[in-house]
Parts: C-alpha cells; structure tokens; sequence
C-alpha cells in the first residue's frame, strides 16, 4: 500500500469544505458577507484540486506498487488513473480561465462558483472508487452537478439542453443501479443474469461517455447549450465515465480470483462487444460532423468519435488482460488520449460558447490563438509528436494484435476527421468581425503549451505505466 502524504488528505479534505462553503455561499447570494467567498472560492478549488491531482500523480508514480489507497480501499489510484485527474486539473485550470468573467454575466451566476468545486470533488472520487456505494455516491454527486452546469447559462437553448440531460442521466442512473445491485447479489445459477448486469453497466457508461448507440443526446446537449457550461462537462466531468468505463472492462477480462466484481461472461465476447461499438461509435460521429453545418456541433459529433477511439484501446486492453498479457501499453494509450481530448475540448468549446457558433473570424489577426487551435485540432487528429498522436498510436499498435481490422478503420476515421477539422480552423481564420477575450485566449494558447509538453513527455509516462 503506497504511503499518503498529509498534504494530499489536506487538499482533498479542503476540497470538500470548499464545496460545501460555496453552496451555503451560493444559497445566501449575493450578500457582502458571501461575496468574496463566491469570487475567491473557484480559483482555491481548482488550485486544491490541481495540488490533489499532482500529489496522487507523484505518489502512483514513485510508490513500489503504482497505487495511492484511499478509505481503507474503497478509493485507489493508479498511474493510468493518476494521468486521468492530472488531465482533468489542467482542464479545470483552462475552463475557468476560459470562462469566469462570462460566468459573473449568467443570471445564475453564484451557481458556477458552486458547482465547479463539485465537478471537481466527483472527478476526483469516480474515477478511482472501487466500492459500490462510493460508485453510486459519486456517480449522483457529478452527474447532478453536470446537470446544473448545463442549465447555468439561462439562455433557452441551455434550459432545453439540461431538461434533456436529466431525461438521458436519469436513465443511466437507473442502468448503473441495476448494474451495482447485479453485483451485490450477483447469482451464479442463473446464466443470463451475468449478461443482463454486464449490459447494463455498460449501456449506463455508454450513455455518459457517448457511445453508440446511446449517443443520440449528445448533439442536443453538447451542440446546443453554452459552450463554455459544456467545456466543463464534456472536458472535465465525462473524464470520469471514461475512468470507470476502463476500470469496468479491464475488471471483466480478470481471472475470479483476482475480480472482486467478477462476472461470469467471457472476456471474448467483451472484447468483441466493444470492438463492434468503436467502430459504430468512430464511425457515427465522424460521418456526423462531416455533415452538419453547425460548428458547435460538429465539436459535439467529434466527442462521440473520439469516444470510438477509447473503445478501440478498451477492446485491445481486455483482450490482453484475458490472455495473461500486461495492458500497459493500451491503458497509456487511453490516458493519454483522454488527455488530449479534455485539453482540446475544454478549450474548443469555450471557444465555440464565446463566439455563439459565429465562430468566423474569431482568430483572424490573432496568429497565437490561431496556432494554439490548431495545435489543439492537430492533437485531436494524431499529428506527430503531439499527445493525441502517442494516444492513438499506444491504442492501436496493441489493437492490432486483436484486430488489424478495427485497426484499419480506425486510422480510416481519423483520416475523415481531418476534413471538419481543417473547416474548423479555416472558418476561424476566413475574414470576419468576431473576437476573443483574453481569458479565453490565454487558455487556448496554454491548452496548447500542454498539448506539445505532454506529447514530449508521454513514452515517459507510458513507460512508466507499465513498470
């Protein structure tokens, strides 16, 4: 068991009084008492949540067994999901630079200072749980937080966004239920009831991270509500899902003996299950955002496309692990490629919120902005020596022992991405009237900064997964 700092327990502990201040705060308003509270409060949450990510990352990193425990095990952290909150404080950092003085305008504005604080707090607690009760807890405690994220704004479009939100969350609030209730009193006579617990597990992550076929709300929550209330939930909350998705299908590739949430399903047919959905998933949402005419929503299609993309690296994972074979090497990849897209989203969406979709124009004469989106954009697609190139080349390059089929159409999907991708950017460019704020600019100039660092430094972390 690796050995916890105090500093680490303080932050987190911190963290949690924060959150709780600010929603007393936020019920209060704004009275002269709260005020500074409200103004203080999300800067100290993110730089708590920032020193919690960087401490869990350095304790996975140097202790002998990769894992920081938490609540007598009911919380672990390894290295893959270490990479997962350090991706997610950074994203955090550029969200609310992004976004806090368009916040201050929303009617609803002591909300945001609220609720960003919770998102944090759930990241954090999701991602690593291994207990059910903290699975659910945490699960209920971001995805309502989400919801309200969503609905912060006030504007229609926004409102209509997080009604559907809470339709979609709700149901796949009922699925992880049935999920977590399966494995409690899970039967062994039975031989359908391990199907039916495994689906269900799956269709509720599927749900929150936007796989096919339950993409389908995606589009109307991520295209249509602010984007700066999106880059929170689809840059640093959906890190999470993706957290415990992993967790979920590695698990299922285990010997029993070794599975404390065993089921008895065959990994094969895990892995094949998830191999079908990545390219329905890559697919879908590539073809999607080639099409649409919608700037903010081609970003929400790319979501689900990138999405197809973790699949890949899962089945490749599962495969492995069910062959006795080390996963490293796929779990990198995974990490590494949430971390591309949490820096590039949360900054893209920010971006489509700021300008209202008129993205044109928006970075004409602006050369660092416009070389910072591209970056960002060029990371998304796989360009060396960028971090999305490491993800999907850690993904693949394991796949292709599994599957040089799903391989192929893969590399086949990131090749129909370059088209929207390019639109993207030259509608930024092209001649127009429409300008960027500091904040935001100054957090896609760093979103990049990150994206070229990290991709210096991901054969670092790769390797050091697998140790």
């Amino acid at each position: 068991m690796a050995h916890i700092t105090p500093g680490l327990e303080v932050a987190i502990l911190l963290l949690v009084y924060m959150s709780l201040a600010l929603g007393i705060a936020s019920a209060a308003g704004y009275a002269a008492g709260v005020r500074w509270l409200l103004r203080l409060g999300p800067p100290a949450s993110v730089a708590l949540f920032a020193a919690a990510a960087v401490l869990t990352f350095y304790e996975a990193f140097t202790s002998p067994d990769g894992r920081v425990v938490l609540h007598e095990g009911a919380l672990i952290h390894d290295r893959f999901t270490s990479v997962i909150v350090a991706s997610a404080a950074a994203a955090a950092a550029l969200g609310y630079a992004a976004s806090y003085r368009a916040a201050d305008l929303w009617p609803t504005s002591p909300g945001f200072q609220a609720m960003l604080p919770v998102v944090l707090f759930g990241v954090y607690y999701l991602s690593g749980s291994v207990d059910p009760a903290l699975v659910i807890a945490s699960w209920l405690l971001l995805s309502i937080a989400s919801y309200v994220v969503i609905a912060l704004p006030g504007d229609r479009d926004s409102s209509a966004a997080a009604t559907r939100y809470i339709y979609v969350g709700t149901v796949a609030t009922l699925l992880l239920a049935l999920w977590v209730a399966g494995l409690i009193g899970r039967s062994t006579r039975d031989p359908v009831w391990p199907s039916m617990v495994l689906a269900a597990g799956l269709a509720s992550l599927g749900f929150k991270v936007g796989v096919f076929p339950f993409h389908w709300w995606l589009p109307s929550v991520y295209g249509r509500a602010d984007g700066r209330a999106v880059a929170v939930v689809a840059g640093i909350a959906k890190l999470a899902f993706i957290a415990l998705l992993t967790r979920l299908a590695i698990t299922l590739g285990q010997a029993p003996q070794v599975n404390p949430l065993y089921l008895q399903v065959e990994p094969a047919m895990v892995a094949q299950v998830l191999a079908i959905a990545a390219v329905a998933t890559m697919t879908v949402g590539n073809v999607a955002a080639l099409t649409t005419s919608s700037l903010q929503a081609m970003l929400a299609y790319s979501s689900v496309a990138q999405a197809g993309y973790i699949l890949v690296g899962l089945s490749a994972a599962v495969y492995l692990v069910s062959a006795g074979e080390s996963p490293y090497l796929a779990l990198a990849g995974i990490a590494l490629q949430s971390m591309a897209y949490a820096l590039a989203k949360t900054a893209l969406f920010a971006l489509a919120g700021e300008t209202g979709g008129a993205l044109r124009g928006s970075l004409r004469g602006d050369p660092a902005a416009a070389a910072g989106v591209a970056v960002l954009l060029a990371s998304l697609l796989g360009i060396p020596i960028l971090v999305g190139f490491w993800g999907k080349l850690f993904m693949f390059l394991p796949a292709a022992s599994y599957s040089p089929l799903l391989v192929a159409i893969a590399l086949a999907n990131s090749g129909v991405s370059s088209a929207y991708y390019i639109r993207f950017l030259r509608e930024a460019v092209s001649p127009g009237e429409a300008r960027i704020s500091g904040g935001l600019r100054a957090s896609i100039i760093a979103a990049a900064a990150l994206t070229i660092a990290a991709g210096l430094a991901a054969p670092l972390i790769a390797a050091s997964i697998g140790q």
